[in-house]
């Protein structure tokens, strides 16, 4: 909690190097644990979990050290009522993604496992390939909520609403680019983990189907940081709801129903084409009541 708390605290206020230093410095260490606990001391999953453990020290203590140096112990870390408030408001869109996402996960893992083992090797496989655009949309999302704040704390509405515009082309094109790349690519990705021939063109056809929601999280991810950003918990907060519990489960049993498993493995792009159009809604309903 201390060292993902600190990332973004370091970031927020424009400490990049030092939020950098430390998520790396800690990930590099659990790493280099990880060998030596597991291939040569063979302590196996108990290693594995006190190598997390170790780095996340590690990074704790790098941050601590540099709020120390810098003197914001005192102005970051005390908390008041109204801080208390506003963090647990915003933040708490931000812990339901990840519920949410746990929970949707369940059900359709349930779902593709009605198909057999091989559709859910294949699925992970295919799911952990497009984890890599989806997670760099949030990253990318989340550097530009600081810039978004800033900007709507200081009036400057007409450049907030290019930094947001940006953010969105950039992170279409990127979800473009990796879909170009999965496409044209799936199947020689999927070789790298696996061997069966079989599970290897069903990863890679997999694979171009999750895609095709890559660029649409560009969309979908900034405008949630936006609202974010902004204060707004409960539009933040009925995206996430929308994506993960009321468009998502239900698509999945409606897909299933009708295409079976090609519908299940399509339900995640069919939602994130709906919660885009959504998304936008919403974004130029705020943006005409920011701007009155």
């Amino acid at each position: 909690m201390l060292a993902n708390g600190f990332v973004h605290l370091f970031r927020s206020v424009g400490l990049i190097n030092e939020s950098t230093v430390g998520l790396v410095l800690g990930n590099v260490i659990n790493m280099i644990l990880d060998y030596i606990f597991i291939a040569i001391w063979g302590w196996g999953t108990a290693g594995a979990a006190l190598a997390t453990s170790l780095g996340f020290l590690c990074a704790s203590v790098y941050y601590i050290i540099c709020m120390v140096r810098r003197k914001m112990l005192h102005k970051y870390v005390l908390p008041n009522k109204i801080m208390l408030r506003n963090v647990v408001s915003i933040g708490i869109p931000g812990a339901l993604i990840t519920v949410l996402m746990s929970v949707s996960n369940i059900v359709l893992n349930n779902y593709i496992g009605i198909y057999g083992s091989d559709a859910v090797a294949s699925y992970g496989i295919a799911y952990k390939l497009d984890m890599v655009p989806i997670l760099l949309s949030v990253g990318l999302a989340q550097g530009v909520a600081p810039l978004v704040g800033y900007c709507y704390g200081g009036n400057e509405k007409k450049r907030m609403a290019d930094i947001v515009k940006y953010a969105v082309l950039y992170g279409v094109l990127m979800g473009a680019v990796f879909t170009a790349v999965f496409i044209l690519f799936g199947k020689p990705l999927a070789a790298i983990f696996l061997q069966e021939d079989v599970l290897i063109r069903q990863t890679g056809y997999f694979l171009t189907i999750l895609c095709l929601s890559a660029p649409m999280l560009g969309v979908i991810n900034m405008i949630t940081s936006y609202f974010q950003a902004l204060g707004e918990a409960m539009k933040s907060l009925t995206i996430t709801v929308l994506r993960n519990a009321v468009l998502f489960i239900p698509g999945v049993v409606v897909l299933n129903y009708f295409w079976k498993l090609n519908g299940v493995i399509a339900a995640q792009p069919v939602v994130e084409t709906i919660l885009t159009i959504i998304c936008i809604f919403m974004y130029i309903r705020n943006k005409n009541l920011v701007s009155d």
